[in-house]
């Protein structure tokens, strides 16, 4: 295995990269900076090109480039779908994530039943909790681009997880998940079967059970049918099914896979690759595999791509919790079939940053 740093600057936390093929084969990855422990990504969004399959890489701002679409917000890019679609349009979908308010309009964000927060470093303004989906279109290359945003009452946020996947018939499937003033969590996918034209916002969340959680990996295993790993309060994640292109799901159940959040991703031999953090001693980022199309994992012999993190941030308060500052684990499969896996992490200077680990299977 080879870990390379994918951006590490002191005074920054670098946390939560993005990483994708390009059609050329090249790699970019997008990656939210702030000089404060961030988990609301608002701070700065900056896009990275590998041209030599992670090894080097170079900040960007090719405006053709998907992560370098135009967006509301750092965290609005990280969630989001974003693609180039069949007719040439460009499109980008998902939620509108968490805003940046005056101070004098906590009053209308409390009306709204909205998570407020104080900033912790701007004075007089206010972390208002993400309430709004959207989508945009750009049919001359990104030059111009019409946008929609809708409303979604009763939420006290609602956030995307990027984890989108596009099926083999074309249609489009962005995990989603929000929380309501009492803390009940409920997961939607927000689908697309018509290119982005139209949009549906479906329950993933199944009315006979309580059972739920919030950041969800979907994955299409066989035609129409997905499979769903969500992160759960308590670390198990839950399982579910959909057999008819994620219009309606089975009933969550647990997994014996203890690790948040995670990423799925089919191999070209076949097996499914499950990524996701490990915040116990010794903390890190893992993987395990499925032989059986997500039936059933190898769970005795996890792949251990790191185990050295479990340092506290720079940024952390003297006393906070938060020695697992690290993961988001997101996996892709390399023409020589390697695997390069993005994450963030933090050793011992304290200093939260994105890396990548390269790394082969065992045949």
């Amino acid at each position: 295995m080879n870990h390379n740093i994918l951006y590490k600057k002191e005074g920054l936390y670098a946390a939560f990269p993005t990483l994708t093929h390009l059609p050329n084969q090249h790699l970019i990855a997008g990656i939210n900076l702030s000089p404060f422990k961030d988990h609301y990504g608002v701070g700065t969004w900056i896009v990275l090109v590998s041209k030599d399959q992670g090894k080097t890489w170079t900040e960007t701002n090719d405006p053709s480039l998907p992560p370098n679409w135009p967006g509301s917000s750092p965290r609005e890019k990280y969630d989001r779908f974003a693609g180039i679609m069949p007719d040439g349009s460009y499109l980008c979908a998902g939620t509108v994530g968490w805003e940046v308010w005056e101070e004098r309009k906590r009053g209308e964000a409390e009306a709204m039943g909205l998570s407020v927060t104080r900033h912790p470093i701007k004075g007089n303004s206010l972390i208002v909790g993400g309430h709004k989906l959207f989508f945009q279109r750009s049919t001359d290359q990104g030059k111009t681009w019409d946008r929609q945003e809708w409303t979604v009452p009763h939420v006290h946020h609602i956030t995307a997880f990027p984890r989108s996947t596009r099926l083999s018939n074309g249609a489009i499937l962005i995990p989603i998940y929000s929380k309501n003033a009492t803390g009940y969590r409920h997961n939607f996918v927000w689908i697309s079967s018509d290119e982005g034209y139209n949009w549906n916002l479906l329950p993933v969340t199944n009315k006979n059970t309580k059972l739920d959680g919030s950041e969800t990996a979907i994955l299409e295993v066989s035609s129409g049918c997905i499979l769903a790993h969500t992160r759960t309060l308590d670390g198990i994640l839950l399982e579910r099914w959909s057999y008819n292109g994620g219009h309606t799901w089975s009933v969550p159940r647990r997994t014996l896979i203890w690790g948040f959040p995670p990423h799925l991703l089919k191999l070209q031999d076949g097996r499914i690759l499950c990524s996701f953090s490990y915040r116990r001693d010794p903390m890190g980022i893992r993987a395990i595999l499925s032989a059986d199309n997500g039936k059933t994992w190898d769970i005795d012999n996890a792949i251990i791509l790191r185990n050295d993190g479990g340092t506290p941030g720079q940024f952390r308060k003297k006393g906070e919790a938060g020695a697992g500052d690290l993961g988001y684990p997101i996996s892709i499969q390399l023409s020589d079939n390697s695997i390069l896996t993005a994450y963030y992490i933090t050793l011992s200077d304290g200093i939260t940053h994105s890396a990548t680990t390269h790394w082969r299977l065992k045949t």
